[in-house]
């Protein structure tokens, strides 16, 4: 309604024949501008009505052109208007209103693409047109619209998310500004070129190029604007039919680059199914003219949800006879999240960034949802499971985020990109879905779709839409004590058996581990549920916690054998108890259900890192949880295993290494009389090889390794899954010769995956030689910037070469930002994320002193690593001690 009423303003003032041009304005001063420049967001004055796009696109050359024309809506008399346009050379710019046109100015302010453009007279409330002339460079860090070479072929995509549009297209790059767009993109004769909408046409244009017009779009924001020109294979895949909801069919089709297009097919396979799933789940039709999945050479994320046209980097998307299961669950639920966000994110958006989980959160929640009805027996609920406690270890932190943390400033945008506004708007999610139902929850997500289609919608629009949906406002309220705090509820219990009936007192806080400054005197509305058994009697019990203290009944039990304080594992809380429910929740974890095995297991382990339980405790729930027959609770114990093994790098306690041992022989006795989960195969031979060290995984792995490299077409028994274990063997025991061959293999065997490996298997080498070979890869970036990126971080994990990487990155920290993603500079201080000691903290900070300036938003990811040191610092002084007395026999 709001783009309804601001065009008809447009029409209707265009209509006056007084001129909308007071007086003559002096040009401000580039000191004043920055003084007033906006940091964050927009004032609003202006709202983009249209766009109209012409550009000369060839990835063959160094630089694009462009022509956008953009009509405006000026809802106050200005001397000019902000907008955005990064390292844009601007030719020209005209100021069109009412009947006369006259040349405004560009001054670009903000290094983060906030511009002032100038009028040169005031110019009076109603409508306005801009028009820009303008060349670029194609970006050399996967950023904005650039440009990449593959196997001899070069191709040019725009990555648009979150403020990169700005790089290629003059305009207001804020998700809240929604519009039409007419694009027309001149390119070399016979390349295919990808939008947003259907091709309308396709004619010559001067000698030896083309020029292809697309429809119109729906109103959309910036970030959402596909540009993809190269020679791609273009795979149809029919019309997506239409259904009940959707009176129209849907052409789909695949992009892959040259020679790659049979690749692409498996996901295209799968795309009818989740369509259709979403359409019937929200009881809203898919909302565009077309869709088009899209593999691009390079990305900088897994994948973005540009409309109608999702592009994905080709190592996420494309899959061949040697993608293995982990990999393959990975694609479909990469691909359900993408698909979800033609929904939310694309036809609702979120007004700001602080709002992101309403389009991430949501469509991080639809992965398990999707597949879990797609596939029933997939596991994919307990996935979720797991995939929250990934979250709450992130928001451990004193320093961490909130879901809708407010922000402030351009430079900060990109730290809304982390598991908290992913996988812990997941989590409260999903417990929300589980505890109010399904058929309450989804059909009210179709009412907030259909209300705010076309346009922006923040956190309370969503909160007052779903409550009045359902008429359950403890639902919002349940939501919006999750979303706007942050922090993870710690929920103590306490069993009270009597005849008239059993209950459990709750009392919850916020959890702290050891060395935290957080202060735990915090509450959230919890749904709570508890699950019990006594005998041959089950039960369930669910309350909506509002307070710091609660009271549940069991009703149907007197003293239960065993409780579990999160049912499922679906709550987005930790537990503890008060008496004896450790011991007795010990001796049950091999017969809970597998999430609520996943919450147990992290909850004791959170519990040991927080100091309320001691190491043997924890050496028994270790022990007793590898005895579960899930493969996801027996692989998350294969990562505690790992994480303590990895804690000592001296001798490590006999005891530690003869559980880890004893876990590996019991799962290799399950897999010989089979069947067996296939992640849980690699997952095991890779904990065998390289924390283990047995010396027979270690051997197959790079002998299968070595067969694959001689010949990739042949079945070397070793699936993509495998692919970063095997170099990684085949390195270790192969020396100069072995790192030289992975490395050519990089460039000579033409597959996505095993690239990306050899990136991660070269990051974690340990040989000096072969650790200085490293960075001079490093230094000349020559595997390209995500790899570059990649090759530190393995580097600087290894305890063998941390020290070296270190002061090599110290030596060349302005040259090695310049060389990874740009919008992975603000990560950097990551990178320190292994040291545990004050002399990192130090090192640490010295280096972003020096250099911060240069790594834009590095302010979070800094707390966040810091904050992290201390910890280790802290818990080393506390627990190791107390670990190396409990695990110190077999």
């Amino acid at each position: 309604m709001r783009y309804l009423a601001s065009a008809a303003m447009f029409l209707l003032a265009a209509c006056t024949p007084a001129s909308a041009f007071g007086p003559q304005v002096r040009e401000a001063s580039l000191e004043d501008l920055r003084q007033n420049a906006p940091e964050g967001r927009l004032s609003g004055i202006a709202q983009p009505l249209a766009y109209r796009v012409d550009m000369n696109v060839d990835p063959r050359e160094t630089h694009f052109s462009g022509h956008v024309s953009i009509d405006v809506a000026l809802e106050a008399a200005a001397t000019g208007i902000w907008l955005h346009g990064d390292d844009l050379n601007v030719s020209s710019v005209q100021v069109t209103a009412g009947s006369e046109s006259r040349p405004g100015t560009w001054t670009e302010v903000d290094p983060t693409g906030v511009v002032w453009l100038g009028f040169p007279n005031r110019v009076r409330p109603g409508p306005v047109t801009l028009t820009i002339d303008y060349t670029a460079a194609f970006d050399e860090n996967l950023a904005g619209l650039f440009r990449v070479e593959e196997q001899g072929e070069a191709y040019a995509l725009a990555k648009s998310e979150s403020i990169q549009a700005r790089r290629y297209l003059p305009g207001f790059d804020e998700p809240v500004f929604k519009a039409p767009f007419d694009i027309s993109l001149t390119i070399p004769a016979g390349m295919e070129a990808i939008g947003n909408t259907p091709v309308a046409s396709r004619v010559p244009a001067r000698a030896g190029y083309e020029t292809v017009t697309f429809l119109r779009t729906r109103p959309l924001s910036t970030y959402l604007l596909s540009i993809a020109v190269g020679n791609f294979d273009r795979v149809p895949a029919g019309m997506i039919p239409p259904n009940e909801y959707r009176e129209w069919p849907v052409p789909l089709t695949g992009y892959a680059r040259k020679g790659k297009g049979q690749e692409i097919e498996y996901a295209l396979s799968i795309t009818p199914a989740m369509i259709e799933f979403f359409e019937e789940a929200l009881r809203q039709p898919y909302p565009y003219d077309k869709l088009d999945i899209i593999a691009a050479p390079q990305w900088p994320s897994g994948a973005t949800e540009l409309a109608a046209a999702v592009t994905y980097r080709e190592s996420r998307i494309l899959s061949n006879s040697k993608s293995g299961a982990r990999f393959l669950r990975g694609l479909k639920g990469i691909h359900a999240h993408e698909l979800s966000h033609m929904w939310f994110g694309d036809l609702v958006t979120p007004p700001w960034w602080n709002d992101l989980w309403l389009k991430e959160g949501f469509a991080s929640w639809a992965e398990p949802a999707v597949l879990g009805a797609l596939e029933p027996e997939g596991g994919h609920d307990v996935g979720a499971v797991a995939d929250a406690i990934g979250a709450m270890r992130l928001d451990s932190l004193a320093s961490a985020r909130a879901v809708a943390e407010p922000i402030t400033k351009n430079s900060d945008i990109r730290n809304a990109y982390d598991s908290i506004t992913y996988n812990k708007g997941l989590a409260v999610l999903n417990m929300v879905d589980a505890w109010f139902g399904p058929d309450v929850f989804r059909p009210a997500l179709g009412q907030y779709i259909a209300e705010f289609a076309d346009e922006s919608a923040d956190s309370e629009d969503f909160f007052r839409v779903i409550g009045e949906a359902t008429q359950r406002p403890e639902l919002g309220r349940a939501l919006q004590s999750f979303v706007h705090q942050n922090g993870v509820p710690l929920v103590q219990a306490e069993l009270q058996c009597a005849e008239s009936g059993a209950k459990v007192a709750l009392r919850q806080s916020r959890y702290r581990p050891l060395g935290s400054s957080i202060d735990p005197d915090r509450s959230w509305v919890i749904p709570v549920c508890l699950s019990w058994r006594e005998g041959d009697l089950t039960g369930r019990a669910c309350s909506l916690m509002e307070s710091g203290h609660a009271v549940v009944p069991l009703t149907g039990a007197t003293c239960p054998d065993v409780y579990h304080p999160n049912a499922g594992g679906t709550g987005y809380y930790r537990f503890t108890f008060t008496g004896p429910g450790w011991d007795k929740m010990v001796r049950a974890m091999p017969s809970l259900e597998a999430g609520e095995a996943l919450s147990a297991l992290d909850s004791g382990t959170s519990a040991f890192s927080a100091g309320e339980i001691g190491a043997a405790t924890l050496r028994q729930l270790l022990a007793s949880a590898g005895q579960h027959e899930n493969p996801v609770v027996v692989g998350s114990v294969l990562e505690a295993y790992s994480d303590l093994l990895s804690q000592f790098s001296g001798d490590v306690p006999e005891g530690l290494e003869a559980d880890a041992l004893a876990l590996s022989d019991l799962l290799r006795e399950q897999i010989a009389v089979g069947p067996a989960n296939p992640e849980l195969v690699s997952a095991l031979d890779q904990f065998d090889a390289f924390y283990l060290r047995r010396p027979d995984v270690r051997t197959s792995l790079a002998s299968r390794m070595d067969a694959y490299l001689a010949d990739p077409s042949a079945d070397a028994g070793l699936s993509s899954d495998l692919y970063s274990a095997g170099l990684s063997a085949l390195l270790e025991d192969g020396g100069m010769p072995a790192f030289e061959r992975v490395l050519a293999a990089y460039t000579e065997i033409d597959d996505p995956i095993l690239g990306q490996s050899v990136a991660t298997a070269l990051s974690k080498v340990s040989d000096p030689e072969q650790a200085a070979m490293v960075r001079d890869l490093i230094s000349s970036a020559e595997l390209g910037p995500r790899e570059t990126y990649t090759l530190a971080a393995g580097q600087m994990a290894g305890t063998a070469t941390q020290e070296e990487t270190w002061a090599f990155l110290t030596a060349n920290f302005p040259a090695f930002l310049k060389a990874i993603p740009t919008q992975w500079q603000r990560n950097t201080p990551r990178l320190a994320r292994s040291f545990c000691d004050e002399g990192g903290l130090a090192a640490l900070d010295a280096l972003f002193a020096e250099y911060g300036d240069l790594a834009e938003g590095h302010e979070r990811a800094l707390a966040e690593t810091r904050e992290k040191i201390q910890l280790c610092i802290a818990s080393k002084a506390e627990t190791e001690g107390d670990l190396i007395a409990a695990f110190a026999a077999p």
